[in-house]
């Protein structure tokens, strides 16, 4: 018999060896078909160039899916939580207006990411501070989970005792025993139990919302959410706003001088070929080809630097709007105009009073300690002096700007009357050289003149665009004291 035992032990033993093998080999075989084939989309399809599956999740239209701004992360395109997606695909684009400018900067400037960043940081480091913790901020409920779940039940064993009372039937001759006694249990045993659960757990989410609030964490997780709407990372954002936009009104201006001095340069260069041509026919002498020369030449060196400098401008304008390097070529700059209903609507004397309240230059102003003393003492009418003080310089300055604004006013409603001027010259010009009233060399320099004119249009204009932000950003306190 042990015998007998022995040797199908042995045969056992052989089996599995010899079955393992197997296994081992259709696992191979599977591994290899697996790598080397894809599935098909239907039977009339052959191999397909990759994988294809029906999609694990599926979600009707009338779902709404609800997503923690703080925790929502999409490594496939990392966009940072909190932002406004329509504002940012807006801005997220190669095209640079003064009246989107902000946004812009909201979402890419440099300059000013690193102020919010630096301000969001320090709401964090007081939500922290003050108590808060991950669980606070992203699973509070946590802190709930054992009283939710009695609360689960108790509601499961009342609804349970009123659906069996509901379900007794009239007819049965222990109806009534029945119904009273399971709607003692009702009112005595279940509704009692759940009622207090219940209670119990209200009672624990209001703690929560209380210690919150206590603490200060329902602030700072308001601060956090709402960084960009704070009033010193608004003023930043403002002056980041301010000096960009001047940046590019600067490249602007230089812009159509630039425009205006290739074309000079072209017709200087036309004119010393021209005087060149008329010293041959001894109509010219040598002194005016070499003046004609030296023009030409003055006119392309002066080209040349501008042009150095308009492309050194631009570069900074696509660094602090958060552009590559690579990409400043793809820029387009959309031509400003003048906003004619707002200047015509300013109401000087509500923005002066605006333009100190708002400045920080005002809104810092304290008192030491030692001053401090009670209403209508020393220390109170020294704070009022100093106020007047700085409330009085900010309003010169302001007032300066509203001068400014003012004055550049006129010259672009003259600049108006120029620019009807320019266009009717560059006609009769044209008549006079086509009726050989003058020669192609008097032509050229009359283009020349006009060209000038055109530029006093186009920077009169210009000129009024800064004034207009600068009186803008003054009256909401974005004023430098000298």
């Amino acid at each position: 018999m042990k015998h007998i035992m022995m040797q199908l032990k042995v045969i056992v033993i052989a089996n599995m060896i010899k079955y393992r093998k197997i296994i081992s080999l259709l696992l191979v075989l599977v591994l290899n078909i697996q790598f080397v084939t894809y599935a098909r989309k239907n039977i009339h399809e052959g191999e397909v160039s990759e994988p294809v599956g029906e999609p694990k999740t599926y979600y009707s239209e009338g779902i709404i899916e609800a997503k923690d701004p703080y925790q929502e992360y999409n490594p496939l395109n990392p966009v940072k939580p909190g932002i406004n997606m329509d504002e940012y695909n807006s801005v997220d684009n190669y095209t640079v207006d003064l009246n989107t400018i902000e946004t812009r900067i909201k979402y890419f400037s440099p300059a000013y990411t690193s102020i919010r960043a630096s301000a969001e940081s320090m709401y964090w480091m007081a939500f922290y501070a003050r108590g808060g913790n991950d669980t606070l901020l992203y699973n509070d409920n946590q802190y709930t989970e054992e009283v939710k779940e009695l609360v689960d039940n108790s509601k499961a064993l009342l609804n349970s005792a009123i659906s069996k009372r509901n379900a007794l039937k009239l007819t049965d001759p222990d109806y009534q025993a029945n119904y009273d006694k399971l709607s003692e249990e009702i009112e005595e045993k279940y509704r009692p139990q759940y009622n207090a659960t219940s209670s119990a757990y209200n009672m624990a989410k209001q703690t929560i919302n209380q210690t919150k609030t206590a603490l200060g964490l329902s602030r700072a997780l308001y601060n956090i959410g709402n960084v960009d709407n704070s009033n010193q990372v608004a003023f930043a954002r403002r002056a980041v706003t301010k000096s960009i936009k001047s940046l590019v009104m600067t490249y602007l201006q230089l812009l159509s001088y630039t425009d205006i001095l290739e074309k000079q340069s072209k017709l200087y260069y036309d004119m010393y070929m021209l005087t060149l041509k008329n010293q041959t026919l001894g109509l010219a002498t040598s002194y005016d080809v070499a003046n004609s020369i030296d023009t030409y030449e003055s006119a392309k060196a002066s080209y040349k630097k501008t042009n150095t400098t308009l492309k050194n401008l631009k570069e900074q304008i696509a660094i602090n709007l958060g552009y590559k390097i690579s990409d400043i070529d793809k820029l387009n700059f959309v031509e400003p105009e003048v906003d004619l209903n707002y200047i015509l609507s300013i109401n000087f004397e509500d923005d002066k009073k605006r333009a100190y309240t708002s400045n920080s230059a005002y809104t810092s102003i304290s008192l030491n300690d030692k001053d401090r003393r009670l209403p209508g003492s020393t220390g109170e009418e020294i704070l009022h002096k100093r106020q007047e003080y700085t409330s009085n310089k900010v309003i010169n300055e302001f007032e300066n700007v509203y001068n400014n604004l003012q004055s550049k006013m006129l010259a672009y409603e003259g600049s108006l009357y120029l620019s009807q001027i320019a266009m009717i010259n560059n006609s009769a010009n044209q008549r006079k050289f086509s009726t050989n009233l003058i020669s192609e060399l008097e032509y050229k320099g009359l283009e020349i003149q006009n060209l000038g004119n055109i530029l006093q249009v186009k920077t009169a204009k210009y000129d009024l665009i800064n004034a207009t932000n600068d009186y803008y950003y003054g009256a909401l306190g974005d004023i430098t004291l000298s």
